[in-house]
């Protein structure tokens, strides 16, 4: 079994390095282009089951890749970006001039971390590891495609190879690019990362 994770498409908060998460942001031109080069990349792979956040730009790529599948699609609140509270559709420059305490928690806080009135690192990585641990359970052959945010797939990367929470800060992913990871008889491995290039079955 193998699980194909794919972040949405460029936002104007991206474009403009703003923090958000809870914000429900479209994808600008560059993001819908960008869902469109991955449809084609995974034209060739037959989805089973595709999880997508709740969120908008999430659901637009989602929608774009595989546009016959979306009534079909599970929306789950797990898969929703952290809430960065006071911080939302802020510059991370501006967060350290206005609130330097919160800032240097959220730099120095670790798994405590939590932006000034957002939710906290802990109940995030909750969430998104019970989700991990759903992907595990499921005992099908077939291809899942989850579509998701940095943070979350980050996090779900880590939870899904064993790895603690804090190690998701080493996963960067792309807009415009897949990874995907192999489930054999419970032993995961990463078999691409932020891939762009058509990816084609093994016989």
């Amino acid at each position: 079994m193998r699980f194909f994770l794919v972040r949405h498409g460029q936002t104007e908060a991206n474009e403009k390095g703003l923090f958000y998460g809870s914000t429900d942001l479209g994808l600008t031109r560059t993001g819908l282009a960008q869902a469109r080069k991955i449809k084609l990349a995974l034209k060739s792979v037959k989805f089973e089951s595709v999880y997508c956040s709740q969120l908008r730009r999430a659901q637009q790529t989602a929608n774009i890749i595989l546009p016959a599948r979306s009534r079909s699609m599970q929306f789950d609140r797990r898969l929703n970006e952290m809430h960065f509270g006071a911080w939302e559709m802020r510059h991370f420059e501006e967060i350290a001039k206005n609130d330097p305490h919160g800032w240097q928690r959220w730099l120095t806080g670790g798994q405590k971390a939590c932006a000034t009135g957002g939710e906290p690192f802990e109940d995030f990585a909750q969430r998104v590891t019970e989700f991990a641990e759903q992907l595990r359970a499921i005992t099908t052959s077939g291809h899942q495609l989850i579509v998701a945010h940095q943070g979350v797939l980050s996090l779900l990367l880590a939870r899904l190879l064993n790895m603690p929470a804090e190690a998701m800060w080493h996963f960067s992913f792309q807009h415009q690019a897949y990874s995907m990871v192999e489930n054999h008889a419970g032993f995961i491995t990463l078999r691409v990362f932020n891939g762009q290039v058509q990816y084609l079955p093994e016989e």
